[in-house]
């Protein structure tokens, strides 16, 4: 019955392992001796004498191979020592319940660890092997057994997910021994260097050797992976050809000392790199990992909150098989304290509508007070720049003629050190100025003309005319190039207004809203047709209605009658015969009287 589709075994430069343990003797030695230091029950020395073929029990010779089966040996517990945590890791013991892992706790077998989010584990075996267990990773312990004074030490390890590094020292055999479990292989190791990572969903493993060599022995077929050297092997298929890892990026370029945050590096591109994964830590072992991430580019920033000091950064390439390279390490100082001041306003690439400037920040822990520059350049020349120093406030207003400026703040704690934000670039540009205009109408075209005054830095104008002073439903609506328009309109009261528009649609003000009276034409060439039953009318005009006055007198001192017409155009039944006079009177929409025609007479004869 096959258990595991994958067995990884670290093949040794000794022969094949033996069963028995060999004890080379020092002067003084007798089985008695031996039985007591090394084996479980000390009467079991009377078996090793007959194994390795001893006449004379009391006199051992010095410098002599004495084989002992490993069954004998004493098995006493090897607990594993946790050297440091990073973040959130929590340990479940066998049966128990989660709960936070501390440095010193001490792990003697049955227990799971995991890591959160860029957070790590450091743990020290017995034998002296070092394990970073890394970010987002359950790694369990299984039996952790030392064999007496041999130095063997038997580990046994379970990686369901993530990823797991380790600096193995040499295993002492025959018992000694190193296995990690996994989902798709069981790693033996012995006296290496390597790295593990098992895929979220446990079908997938990544193995990368940076020191040893390694046999990976899947689907009856076996692969020797040497120093630098990765393999990948999947659940259910021989595991692929090694393949040699990327080499150690170049990291030219990043500096020795930093001091922005957030955290940002970046180095040299590399051929063949589809990745890239950095670290952050505090030691040159790389025991104690702070920082871990994973870029596409060259590159990588973190938004961290670590303090001022030294620190080492590792980077290494990424292959198209997500195998990760050889490292390159980089010690560096941070030196970011005091923090600067987090600005506000003015936003990067911002404007200012108002020549009076309003700066605001955040208040930056352990700031005594504050330096605000401005300046028309980024270099900050001192000729030309504004400086201003601040008590423990977080904001300030600069008057400041239009144009463009940049700005950068500085924390002072009382030590006197500078802590300078990053620069940011606005420019203080108001609004356009509300126009003003004026509006002329010519009643007998039915049309008004519109003039304004024009407004620097304004691509075009916006224009409305409404009925009502609110504006909600406007009749006209336009967007002008020009400073004018000409418009045709009915008769009536209208307001209208006009405004600036910028090149990026800013709107300025409107000017405020300007009444118009768009007036009736007077009503002209007037006709009438007599008939012999009816007469009629009809006339030029533009009037919404029109009153139609008749008269005996010109002077309309003896009015007959009046008639309301809508339209330009009316017929009346026949008048009694007689001399005439007829004026037309335009009406507005609210029945107001408009402008009057000349008196018409026309003479209505009988039949």
């Amino acid at each position: 019955m096959r258990f595991l589709p994958l067995l990884l075994l670290v093949v040794l430069s000794q022969p094949a392992l033996a069963e028995d343990w060999l004890y080379l003797t020092n002067p003084g030695d007798t089985p008695i001796k031996i039985g007591h230091d090394y084996l479980k029950n000390p009467a079991d020395w009377s078996t090793i004498l007959k194994l390795n073929r001893i006449a004379n029990p009391r006199v051992l010779p010095t410098n002599t191979r004495i084989r002992i089966p490993v069954e004998l040996l004493k098995v006493t517990p090897a607990p594993v020592l946790v050297t440091h945590i990073t973040g959130n890791v929590r340990i479940k013991p066998e049966g128990g319940v989660f709960r936070p892992l501390v440095e010193g706790d001490k792990i003697t077998g049955g227990e799971t660890v995991l890591t959160g989010p860029n957070s790590f584990a450091g743990f020290r075996l017995a034998d002296g092997s070092m394990l970073s267990e890394q970010a987002s990773s359950k790694l369990s312990f299984g039996r952790l057994a030392a064999y007496g004074k041999t130095g063997m030490v038997s580990t046994e390890l379970n990686l369901a997910s993530g990823r797991l590094e380790a600096g193995a020292s040499k295993q002492v055999g025959p018992a000694g021994g190193f296995h990690v479990v996994t989902p798709v292989a069981v790693a033996g190791l012995r006296g290496t260097a390597f790295r593990l990572n098992v895929s979220e969903d446990g079908k997938t493993l990544r193995n990368e050797v940076l020191q040893g060599v390694v046999g990976i022995a899947a689907e009856n077929q076996e692969v020797l992976v040497a120093k630098a050297e990765g393999t990948v092997a999947e659940w259910g298929k021989p595991p692929e050809p090694p393949r040699p890892l990327l080499p150690a990026p170049s990291l030219n370029g990043v500096p020795d000392r930093t001091v922005d945050l957030p955290l940002t590096f970046s180095w040299p591109q590399m051929a063949n790199a589809m990745g890239w994964r950095a670290q952050v830590a505090s030691d040159a072992d790389f025991r104690n990992i702070l920082l871990d991430g994973s870029s596409d580019m060259p590159q990588i920033k973190w938004d961290t909150k670590l303090p001022d000091g030294h620190y080492f950064l590792r980077v290494r390439a990424i292959d198209a098989a997500g195998l990760e390279g050889l490292n390159t390490d980089h010690p560096f100082e941070l030196d970011a304290r005091p923090l600067p001041p987090e600005l506000s306003q003015p936003a990067a690439g911002g404007r200012a509508y108002e020549e009076s400037v309003k700066f605001t920040w955040a208040a930056a822990q352990g700031a005594q007070h504050y330096i605000l520059q401005i300046a028309p350049t980024a270099d900050f020349a001192p000729a030309t720049t504004i400086a201003h120093t601040l008590d423990s406030v977080i904001q300030d207003t600069v008057e400041l003629k239009p144009g463009t400026y940049f700005w950068r703040m500085a924390s002072v704690d009382e030590n006197g050190s500078h802590g300078w934000s990053t620069v940011r670039s606005f420019r203080v540009q108001p609004l356009p100025a509300a126009p003003a205009g004026v509006a002329k109408t010519n009643a007998d075209s039915g049309q008004a003309s519109f003039t304004w005054e024009g407004a620097e830095g304004v691509a075009n104008y916006e224009f409305e005319m409404a009925r009502k002073t609110d504006f909600v439903a406007p009749e006209v609506k336009q967007r002008l190039t020009e400073t004018k328009t000409t418009i045709k309109l009915k008769p009536g009261r209208y307001v209208w207004r006009v405004r600036g528009v910028e090149t990026d649609g800013q709107t300025g003000e409107w000017c405020k809203p300007n009444s118009l009276l768009m007036p009736m034409e007077t009503p002209r060439d007037i006709h009438i047709a007599v008939s012999a039953s009816n007469t009629g009318i009809s006339w030029l005009g533009n009037a919404p209605s029109y009153r139609l006055e008749f008269s005996r007198d010109p002077e309309f001192r003896t009015p007959l009658f009046n008639h309301l017409q809508k339209g330009n155009a009316t017929e009346l039944p026949r008048l009694e015969p007689g001399q005439y006079w007829l004026r037309i009177v335009a009406l507005g929409d609210d029945g107001s009287r408009g402008s009057e025609s000349k008196p018409v007479k026309f003479l209505i004869v009988g039949w």
